[in-house]
């Protein structure tokens, strides 16, 4: 007999998640959306204080303390995260850098500026997901699902004015999304470059001070709205997975009914 091993309905219960950025803000709230819907959580943020009163908050979370801009970081963020998880499902590169602050035009922007912008929002994420590539082939040859979700703004699209180091990087990441996706989505890794609004956090408030804080989205809002994405990206893999054994199971049982032919 052919055995059907089936996900659990809720597609988030025995999750491994990594999320960068992960002490204020949307990473933050993403933690805490992720442990709540049954997820098991490692969180990546330069602070070690932050960290530490993280994981005070969020006890089932573990923190680990690294800057995902500097090269010579992310093998230790990504060992540490595979050693905390016994694995990697869902990576989420949220961690950001404006760039120049008080937001400055781009002909004003200082290269190292410019470099630091492109060196979080950019790099790091390329090399994190690099680094961790191995993890998320053997989650997703396991049919556990493979999931990298670069959390990108409209600023990725739109030119807007004083925004250019944040929105020149942010567009590199979103492009990068899409090839990468297109190159290993076929494999079961698959790549969101999504964009969450504006949120009442401590970057937009950098970016935005004078902005009015009750028209903005609350991040925990977003992190319901990014998880909620991430679930049907899982979900569908699980029914595709759920169809292809049904089919083998169906194949099985044929040939096992036909009749054996006599020997000659």
């Amino acid at each position: 007999m052919t055995n059907l091993t089936r996900l659990p309905l809720n597609p988030f219960t025995g999750l491994r998640a990594a999320i960068t950025g992960g002490t204020s803000g949307l990473g933050l709230a993403l933690v805490g959306e992720l442990l709540t819907r049954g997820a098991q959580v490692a969180f990546v943020a330069r602070r070690r204080d932050l960290v530490q009163r993280v994981s005070r908050q969020h006890r089932a979370a573990h923190g680990i303390v690294g800057d995902v801009s500097k090269k010579n970081d992310i093998h230790p963020i990504a060992i540490q995260i595979v050693g905390a998880l016994g694995g990697l499902d869902v990576l989420v590169n949220n961690a950001s850098d404006l760039g120049p602050v008080p937001l400055a035009l781009l002909g004003d922007t200082e290269c190292e500026d410019l470099e630091r912008a492109l060196a979080t929002n950019v790099l790091g994420p390329f090399r994190l997901t690099k680094a961790l590539l191995g993890a998320l082939a053997s989650s997703a040859r396991e049919g556990r699902g493979a999931v990298v979700l670069n959390v990108s703004s409209d600023a990725a699209i739109n030119p807007y004015p004083r925004w250019g180091a944040y929105g020149a990087s942010k567009a590199a990441l979103h492009h990068l999304s899409s090839i990468w996706n297109a190159e290993l989505a076929g494999d079961g890794i698959h790549f969101l470059s999504l964009d969450p609004g504006d949120m009442d956090t401590p970057l937009h408030a950098l970016a935005v001070p004078e902005a009015d804080r009750s028209q903005l989205k609350r991040p925990e809002t977003a992190a319901r709205e990014l998880a909620d994405a991430i679930g049907r990206v899982l979900s569908d893999r699980r029914a595709a997975a759920d169809a292809r054994a049904q089919e083998t199971i169906q194949e099985t049982l044929h040939d096992s009914r036909q009749p054996a032919h006599p020997a000659s």
